[in-house]
């Protein structure tokens, strides 16, 4: 199909969401208010079922009859014709009423299929492989996102005009990449994170078992992306943040064009240039060059010189618990790329940051949570970055063993994870993490009050900013947390994985819609907001947000959500990255 042919048939294609636009004046009434669970189904499990001997084997059961059900039976539907019935366990929790089941003690491989009254669940598996099986699907989510090439059977080449720079209109060449999300814009900082994830795969399943994606596959997909981070750093070293993210932060720049440069439809070059973006530049640079170092020496060292040039041109300390995580991280890459000794003392120095900007006592006259960092004097959150201050610190415990911040280091993960995410999820029957604490109540809407002046949210809140969503990002970086650290923390190696698990669990289908949010897994997946290409197999959506009341909300009608539905890059480069270290652990839970 010609450029132009092809243009023509997506000439009808509606404008994306006006919520996309900051907007000034009181809040208007959101249709998302009514996307709160149903009624059915009220059994919520994983779709994908469970590995043998790690994590917990639990449902969850919302209790919406009266009486609520006493019992459940589990059924084994292959060969063995194997069943018992069990009792339901009752539980209040945030949410409401819920009833658990727990089968931990089931080892055996098979097909399953649980049932409570007259409803059934989805079939699942108990398998070592049902997590690992569905990582070639969402590596090879990327290939559907690639800008600048004909994808066969999703679109032809695309953006052969980028860019303008938004500064003088001159063209810069900026072809290539891959669009970010369910739409046709190339962030740097969130599209980066696939580069990362990709190669942390590489680091942690050196041995590809058959039916997963080979080493070169991973090798080249990620010179893809990198083509285009390459050309996104500037002569002064520095990293420019965004192509076709619009003019004024608006979505004027999300559309096809023609690919004929100097046109009316060229999209911008956005030319500011972001700390925190140079670190992950930095950190994906110095990791391609420790896994290109061997099939292409030169290849390895154009991203090794482009790593150390953004390191050199943001020398001053960073301001954000953010960008010093990520500079922890750029550090350990750099010196595990270089072995010298300048990328060691800077490591020791933001290790020592970070520690600092840990809360160690018990804030805000409470006496029940602690070890969370702080952005200032605010609690830190960020729903990208949810984990990086604790998976900095793991960076650093792996890459000097022999440093004699080591304990400290270790010590100060474990404290957020005892003190903090622990018993947060345990605030809720599905054990997942909310979001984040909060001093008071910010905004005008509901914030769960924990003890003296803290409250939490599971979900962003509405009325902060206009722009809010799901967060499975959130619970997958959290779930790669958990997982590396169980294989530091002996006797509790089970807990953490298992409690790893439950957050992609959520992402699966264990949640008040018993729906899966990846596309070509699972029962009653939302149509995803794709508005450009269509459905994408591997692809994961932003997932549930919540309301002003904090309940959860999805869009399970068709209508196109952008906060619930739509994909987007860091929810996919985290679950690849959290399961390729959790397919290491093979401990009873």
């Amino acid at each position: 199909m010609k450029r132009r042919q092809f243009l023509g048939t997506l000439a009808s294609l509606p404008a994306l969401p006006a919520a996309l636009n900051a907007q000034e004046g009181p809040p208007v009434p959101d249709p998302v208010e009514r996307m709160t669970a149903p009624n059915w189904p009220t059994i919520n499990l994983n779709h994908l079922g469970f590995r043998p001997r790690v994590g917990q084997k639990a449902l969850v059961v919302r209790a919406l009859a009266t009486p609520p059900p006493a019992q459940f039976t589990l059924s084994d539907v292959s060969e063995r014709h194997f069943r018992f019935t069990r009792a339901l366990s009752r539980v209040n929790s945030d949410f409401g009423p819920f009833l658990v089941a727990d089968f931990s003690d089931l080892d055996h491989p098979g097909l399953y299929q649980v049932t409570v009254g007259n409803e059934r669940s989805v079939q699942f598996a108990i398998q070592e492989e049902v997590w690992r099986r569905t990582v070639p699907k969402a590596v090879g989510y990327y290939r559907y996102q690639r800008c600048g090439v004909e994808v066969p059977l999703v679109h032809p080449a695309c953006h052969l005009d980028d860019a303008r720079r938004r500064d003088n209109g001159e063209h810069v060449d900026e072809v290539g990449g891959w669009h970010d999300a369910g739409d046709l814009r190339k962030w740097m900082d969130v599209t980066m994170l696939n580069g990362i994830a990709l190669l942390n795969l590489l680091r942690n399943i050196p041995e590809p078992r058959p039916g997963d994606v080979t080493h070169e596959q991973i090798l080249e997909e990620v010179r893809f992306g990198n083509r285009y981070f390459l050309k996104m750093q500037d002569t002064d070293g520095k990293i420019w943040a965004d192509v076709a993210g619009g003019v004024n932060g608006d979505n004027s720049d999300n559309h096809w064009t023609d690919n004929d440069i100097g046109t009316s439809d060229d999209r911008y070059l956005n030319t500011a240039k972001r700390s925190g973006t140079a670190a992950v530049f930095t950190t994906l640079e110095a990791l391609a060059a420790q896994f290109y170092i061997k099939t292409d020496p030169d290849y390895a060292k154009q991203c090794l010189d482009a790593g150390v040039r953004a390191w050199k041109a943001f020398d001053r300390p960073p301001d954000s618990t953010e960008d010093c995580a990520w500079w922890t991280l750029a550090a350990c890459e750099l010196f595990r790329a270089t072995l010298q000794s300048e990328y060691r003392e800077h490591a020791m120095l933001l290790g020592r940051d970070l520690l600092r900007r840990q809360n160690t006592s018990y804030l805000a006259d409470q006496r029940q949570v602690r070890g969370f960092w702080m952005n200032g004097d605010q609690p830190y959150m960020d729903i990208v970055n949810s984990a990086m201050p604790p998976l900095a610190l793991l960076h650093l415990y792996d890459t000097f063993p022999d440093a004699a911040a080591r304990g400290k280091w270790k010590d100060a993960v474990q404290l957020h994870i005892d003190e903090y995410l622990t018993p947060m999820a345990g605030r809720n029957a599905y054990r997942v993490i909310p979001l984040g604490l909060f001093l008071g109540s910010p905004t005008p809407e509901k914030y769960r009050p924990l003890a003296g002046g803290l409250t939490y949210r599971y979900f962003h809140p509405t009325r902060k900013q206009y722009w809010w969503q799901g967060a499975n990002c959130h619970l997958a970086s959290n779930a790669l947390l958990l997982g590396w650290f169980s294989k530091l923390a002996g006797d509790k190696a089970g807990a953490y994985a298992g409690l790893a698990y439950r957050q992609l669990e959520w992402i699966m289908g264990a949640n008040p819609f018993a729906a899966c949010m990846m596309t070509g897994e699972g029962m009653r997946n939302p149509f995803p907001h794709s508005r450009f290409v269509g459905l994408i197999p591997g692809g994961i959506m932003n997932g549930i947000a919540g309301n002003t009341k904090d309940e959860p909300v999805l869009d399970m009608e068709y209508t196109l959500d952008w906060r619930t539905c739509e994909y987007w890059s860091p929810h996919v480069a985290f679950y690849i990255w959290a399961n390729s270290v959790l397919e290491g652990i093979g401990l009873s839970s």
